[in-house]
């Protein structure tokens, strides 16, 4: 640490970002390296960790999937003296690459803990679909929805109906080859203690659904995209 740097401040900086198109397939530490280096090709003034293999400190909430896009993620960071968010916007937005796009910079004045739901996209596609499958994914949330979920003690059967706030249908069409696609909007837990990736929703749903789960090229596929954050007065989250 400088003297410069040990005579100012240190200023939290929120930064909501993109996620799409190739980058879905990106793991989380991936994402991790990626926004580091583009914070220090932007030649933002971040804080560093302490220690011997000091490097920028960026904490990320909910951290996806391999295979899941976003158009609300977050990360924080702080930096020395006054942040000036549209200046880092703005360098952050000129070194991004055309997957990431920068959405906002501000400071926030809300911790990550207190992020209470996700809401998510999900595409079903697939030849196989049911004609009646919009009422069979409605119909779903009537009994119990079963899947082997991943806890910190462990696999179990677990009902995850009281995971998800909500279930609305956005469209049922025919596409492309014969296809047709199911998209489904869900409102997910994200408190940590009640956390459920959207992967359980699929799983518990194509069955009943008739999704054909066929992985070969031009076969049955599913997109999951992520659309906002909320806090647990129902707001966007910020």
């Amino acid at each position: 640490m400088s003297e410069a740097q040990n005579a100012v401040t240190l200023s939290p900086v929120r930064v909501k970002f993109t996620k799409t198109g190739s980058l879905q397939f990106i793991s989380h530490l991936d994402l991790m390296r990626t926004m580091t280096r583009l914070i220090l090709r932007a030649d933002v003034n971040v804080y560093y960790t302490e220690g011997f293999n000091p490097k920028p400190k960026l904490v990320f909430a909910l951290p996806l999937s391999v295979g899941t896009e976003s158009v609300c993620e977050l990360v924080d960071f702080k930096v020395w003296g006054e942040a000036d968010c549209g200046k880092i916007k703005e360098a952050l937005t000129r070194e991004a690459p055309p997957e990431i796009e920068i959405l906002e910079v501000y400071v926030p004045s809300t911790k990550f803990r207190d992020i209470a739901y996700a809401e998510y996209r999900i595409d079903f596609c697939s030849k196989t679909l049911a004609s009646d499958a919009p009422l069979a994914a409605a119909d779903a949330m009537t009994q119990p929805l079963t899947v082997m979920k991943r806890s910190k003690r462990g696999e179990s059967e677990c009902d995850i109906r009281e995971y998800i706030k909500k279930l609305e249908m956005i469209c049922f069409d025919e596409i492309e080859d014969g296809h047709r696609r199911l998209s489904l909007s869900v409102t997910l837990s994200a408190d940590p203690e009640m956390y459920l990736n959207p992967e359980y929703v699929v799983t518990a749903l194509k069955d009943k659904i008739g999704y054909g789960d066929d992985i070969a090229p031009g076969e049955d596929y599913y997109d999951i995209m992520r659309l906002r954050i909320f806090g647990a007065d129902g707001g966007i989250f910020r």
